[in-house]
């Protein structure tokens, strides 16, 4: 499988060193901001514009570059065709980005997987939606206070601070690089308008931690993770990494679970 990448930052390196051992994918390239930056043995090829990436042939690339990238390369790299993989699904929040994906895959033929990245039952969610079976999606994100202020700001913290309370849709443009997982736990359930969210910035605790509770026809769901952070990132868990190996491994698994 030919893959190419949208930014070659903390999540990049990650993916990188999970599929050195594995023969069934082939990074094609990457594109970056900097074409000079030095980077880790074994990278693929950097490009520096979108048409340099797309003449490599990939059959599908994937987005870890943030809002403003999937902004700008998500479009045309669908209507070119190529399958996508998103992982800063907050952009979808702002109905014109949406509109832009779905109207360019659409029209090129290509589809847009959403990475679950550092969450997960969002087979279970989805399920749950299913006939309007889904009545409430309640997701409480609590990070270090590190990774969601100013240095100086999270030294002075002492205590959990509510930094945010409201719907899915607003909390992913106010924290973009934060809580990309909201707006996967909403598009797979009741939406970004009715999904409800709270961030917290807490000094106590060492890892990020999401907690999606769900209730409806189906049941009840509670769903709860605490995700070790990046070593190079701390807003971003080891698990993001993981998630898009194995998107990318599902599209050709013989055999998929979920």
């Amino acid at each position: 499988m030919r893959v190419g990448l949208i930014g070659l930052g903390a999540i990049g390196r990650g993916v990188l060193r999970l599929l050195r051992s594995d023969d069934e994918v082939e990074l094609v390239g990457a594109l970056v901001a900097n074409l000079d930056k030095s980077r880790d043995p074994g990278a693929p090829a950097v490009c520096g514009s979108l048409a340099e990436l797309l003449d490599k042939r990939p059959e599908v690339i994937v987005e870890l570059a943030g809002h403003a990238a999937l902004r700008c390369y998500g479009p045309p790299v669908l209507r070119a065709g190529v399958d996508l993989i998103v992982i800063s699904v907050g952009a979808l929040a702002d109905p014109g980005v949406e509109r832009a994906i779905t109207e360019a895959a659409r029209a090129g033929g290509g589809r847009v997987l959403v990475a679950s990245g550092a969450i997960g039952a969002l087979d279970a969610i989805a399920s749950a939606a299913v006939c309007g079976g889904l009545k409430r999606v309640t997701h409480t994100t609590r990070k270090p206070a590190r990774a969601l202020l100013e240095p100086a700001e999270a030294a002075l913290l002492t205590e959990p601070r509510e930094l945010f309370r409201g719907s899915a849709r607003e909390g992913a443009l106010r924290f973009p690089e934060s809580i990309n997982v909201a707006a996967a736990v909403s598009l797979a359930g009741i939406g970004l308008d009715r999904t409800e969210v709270c961030v917290i910035a807490d000094p106590t605790v060492h890892r990020n931690s999401h907690e999606v509770v769900a209730q409806g026809d189906f049941g009840d769901l509670r769903f709860e993770i605490h995700n070790i952070p990046s070593d190079d990132n701390p807003r971003t868990g080891r698990l993001v990494a993981m998630s898009i190996v194995h998107a990318l491994r599902r599209r050709h698994a013989r055999l998929v679970v979920g």
